[in-house]
């Protein structure tokens, strides 16, 4: 089965910027340009009469911000934010921007981004996320826009969880742990027990401690994490650090 059309409006208001998103889009069948604009007042126009379901939006335009479209259109599209400026992610993915994209903008990370809006209205399931994939995370009064990479491991609270980051930072979510096992990616991210989802390539060390019983050492975790034999099993079977046994 062919995937889904996706109908879409490029708003920058620089044509080497459109350009060079035409070109990228081009490998992608499904996706068919609607429309151009160089301005917010242009997008609102055409937002209005073409009715698209995805809009690629640069932030910062001559005539205003790209958050300054969306209150203008009745029915928002997916959105995805094509920028040089890092400092508006948390913005961006408050209004539910499907993904935040940096120019130049990495053509497997496009592809990817992609791939995840035409899942999306097939399936009840949540994201599933990249390796190389962003994370916006909000808890404790506080938000933090990271890579997975940057996540030590995490650990189950409930119907709540502990983000611990490799930088010693934590972050309290509503994410219980069910959620996060099937979202991770499976070859970066290994839940060897039932109350910690670990990131393999923050593990610093293992130790054997006894016949039945190792400690795993990870970035952002004061103290080690212990795992009985077979949850030890488990965990090191998902190594891609085999020399850390």
């Amino acid at each position: 089965m062919s995937a889904p059309e996706l109908r879409a409006i490029i708003v920058d208001d620089e044509a080497p910027a459109r350009e060079v998103l035409r070109e990228l889009l081009e490998v992608h069948p499904n996706v068919r340009i609607v429309g151009e604009a160089d301005s917010v007042a242009n997008a609102t126009i055409l937002c209005r009469d073409l009715k698209p379901n995805l809009l690629f939006l640069d932030v910062q335009m001559e005539d205003g911000e790209g958050f300054d479209l969306l209150p203008k259109i009745d029915s928002l599209p997916a959105i995805i934010f094509v920028t040089a400026y890092d400092r508006f992610a948390i913005r961006a993915f408050e209004v539910n921007a499907v993904d935040y994209l940096l120019k130049p903008v990495d053509p497997q990370r496009l592809a990817h981004t992609l791939q995840r809006i035409v899942r999306q209205p097939q399936s009840a399931a949540a994201q599933i996320f990249a390796e190389d994939d962003r994370i916006h995370l909000r808890g404790d009064g506080k938000q933090r826009f990271t890579f997975l990479a940057e996540i030590g491991g995490i650990e189950g609270l409930e119907n709540y969880s502990i983000v611990r980051f490799i930088d010693g930072d934590s972050i309290t979510v509503r994410r219980c742990m069910a959620e996060w096992e099937e979202t991770l990616p499976k070859k970066m991210f290994c839940r060897p027990h039932r109350s910690f989802i670990i990131n393999v390539d923050a593990v610093q060390t293992i130790s054997r401690i006894g016949k039945d019983e190792v400690h795993v050492k990870v970035r952002g975790f004061s103290t080690p994490i212990q795992l009985g034999r077979r949850a030890a099993a488990k965990f090191q079977g998902s190594l891609r650090q085999p020399n850390l046994l």
